[in-house]
């Protein structure tokens, strides 16, 4: 299964606005500077909006002092939550939700397995919450962080400023 393009942009606008709101306590965000940070477009990422509004992992507050908020908790959001508001449903093949769409889904071998990889990458998806994510990305970022430092050779850059 692939993501799409819509699902990773929704994605990383909620983590956008998660990290936001750990860190200034549900501060509301314009879309114009998580389309900065993200370097996604302003009207693709209005477009998302609407689909996460709609399925209420964010609101919109009005106002000069408004933007976007998350509806709930990162910790009570799930990836699967984000991603089927992004994209509808999770289906690796049609005929495994809709077995009209197929002629042979009563007697093909295969759809049973493909019903299997679809409970799979549900489950997989739905485990993971938002807030997860997040404090996985930072950990990678602070784990970045000591490896630019443990790399660095602090002694020569010390020994050069006293020349």
């Amino acid at each position: 299964m692939r993501i799409s393009t819509r699902g990773r942009y929704a994605l990383r606008l909620m983590i956008d606005i998660a990290q936001r709101h750990l860190e200034e306590q549900d501060q509301p965000l314009h879309l114009k500077d998580i389309a900065k940070r993200q370097g996604i477009s302003k009207r693709y990422l209005e477009q998302i909006v609407i689909s996460l509004k709609n399925n209420r992992l964010i609101r919109g507050i009005s106002g000069k002092k408004g933007g976007y908020v998350l509806a709930r908790e990162p910790e009570e959001i799930s990836v699967g939550e984000i991603i089927e508001a992004a994209i509808g449903p999770i289906n690796v093949v049609d005929c495994v939700m809709d077995p009209e769409a197929c002629a042979h889904s009563e007697t093909c071998e295969c759809r049973p397995l493909y019903a299997e990889i679809n409970a799979l990458i549900k489950k997989a998806l739905h485990q993971q919450t938002l807030a997860q994510v997040v404090a996985l990305y930072k950990d990678r970022q602070v784990s970045k962080s000591m490896q630019l430092v443990e790399h660095m050779d602090l002694p020569d850059l010390c020994s050069s400023r006293l020349k």
